[in-house]
């Protein structure tokens, strides 16, 4: 037989057929429908979230969720499942270390992001991949999304709200963690009371860190000189259940900034909305990203923007919730549409590569809807898929991924994937 589990070595296994004169061997060799487009799998391998048998992020608690490349070159990054850690990878030893736990938590969700002065902050909050419990509901007894909204409502109400944690590299970086062992941490706060933080990113000045709550929607600032937050309230004024995901209400998973100042992400309708920090106030456009749509149903949802990444000229790549890539121009205030990679929904992560071109992550949560890496070239205005990521060192080690949630671009041009399943590893691809 051949193991085709994801966490075992696939070997050629030899058959022995006898018969009455001789024996007879037989390659019997894995099915090839994993075998990903990255043509030099040399270029992808993965590392272990820490030391294992001593101090690796534990299993149900090793999904990653967030990652950034730190002016320093290092890569930080963030897990969601029973408890939050933080982690860093330094390419100049090639190995992860976990920075400890964040006790309490559940989820660091893209919610990692650096100041001027190399200080890394992080958001928590309530795991997004968890289960809300459902009531019984549904047309004619009462609307579903009705039943949803206070199941989700309810789901939240004891819960105090996600904390904006600050971490000092140059005090905890050299501290060797045990599993259990605490991250060293100063609280800075809730910003939204009964809310988790979705989403960060900062300000060019890196003195302003804007910031998304789920599930009310909030945008929220916190001025780093003053060391206060301002909550300007939601951003969506719908509640609606687009999915795939439907158990949780759709609001987007991400924020950008231009080098203005200008902080980017959609709101209602799934139309561009952002925040000028000249006037204070956050600005609907007309703007809405791609989506599929079908006028003949009385479907009232819209998509969402799942991730957002800048080029080298400004240009903002954009995925949504219904897998569409489409790119943005702040200064024209212009959207185009990329087109969709595949027919199942959602692109989950994007980065741009030293070599300007895009790579994205695309894939539903389920077993049946791995993601897959493609690679979008904008001088060409085409995709290419490469496949599953599959880190092939056998006899040694072999594994596939197939759940992702976050990308990062090093500076010296190596991608960062971080894989979010129950057991998780950071992936590495140099293109």
């Amino acid at each position: 037989m051949v193991c085709r589990s994801k966490n075992f070595i696939l070997l050629p296994i030899t058959v022995i057929i006898f018969s009455s004169t001789c024996f007879q061997t037989a390659p019997v060799f894995a099915q090839d429908w994993a075998r990903p487009g990255i043509k030099f799998l040399q270029r992808v391998d993965i590392r272990n979230l820490g030391y294992p048998l001593v101090n690796e992020i534990p299993a149900n608690s090793s999904a990653v969720t967030s990652l950034i490349t730190a002016s320093d070159g290092k890569i930080y990054g963030g897990t969601c499942g029973e408890e939050a850690y933080l982690f860093i990878f330094d390419p100049a030893i090639n190995k992860v270390r976990h920075l400890g736990k964040i006790r309490g938590q559940e989820a660091i969700h893209h919610a990692l992001v650096e100041d001027r002065d190399g200080f890394i902050y992080l958001g928590t909050g309530k795991s997004p991949f968890a289960q809300v419990p459902i009531s019984p509901g549904g047309i004619g007894k009462e609307f579903i999304d009705v039943t949803l909204w206070r199941d989700i409502r309810k789901y939240f109400e004891d819960y105090p709200g996600g904390h904006l944690y600050l971490y000092d590299p140059t005090q905890s970086n050299d501290k060797v963690k045990l599993p259990e062992m605490e991250c060293d941490l100063s609280d800075l706060g809730i910003p939204v009371p009964n809310n988790s933080i979705y989403a960060l990113t900062t300000s060019p000045e890196k003195d302003r860190i804007y910031g998304l709550s789920y599930p009310d929607g909030h945008f929220f600032i916190y001025d780093i000189t003053g060391k206060q937050f301002k909550d300007l309230g939601e951003i969506d004024s719908r509640l609606v259940f687009h999915g795939p995901e439907r158990h949780w209400r759709s609001l987007p998973r991400a924020l950008v900034c231009d080098d203005s100042g200008k902080v980017y992400t959609t709101g209602t309708n799934g139309n561009i909305v952002y925040y000028d920090p000249g006037s204070g106030e956050i600005i609907h456009t007309d703007l809405r990203i791609p989506q599929d749509v079908y006028p003949a149903q009385s479907d009232y949802s819209y998509a969402v923007a799942e991730c957002f990444a800048t080029a080298a000229d400004g240009t903002i790549y954009g995925g949504s919730s219904d897998g569409y890539l489409f790119s943005f121009n702040p200064k024209k205030l212009e959207l185009l549409n990329l087109g969709k990679l595949r027919s199942e929904r959602r692109i989950r992560a994007i980065t741009v590569g030293k070599n300007a071109k895009v790579y994205i992550m695309a894939g539903e949560r389920a077993s049946t809807k791995p993601c897959q890496l493609y690679r979008y070239d904008p001088q060409r205005g085409n995709f290419t898929r490469l496949g599953l990521l599959i880190a092939d060192r056998s006899p040694h080690y072999y594994w596939r991924g197939y759940q992702f949630d976050c990308m990062t671009t090093g500076t010296d041009g190596t991608i960062y994937f971080g894989e979010s399943e129950r057991r998780s590893h950071l992936f590495l691809y140099i293109p």
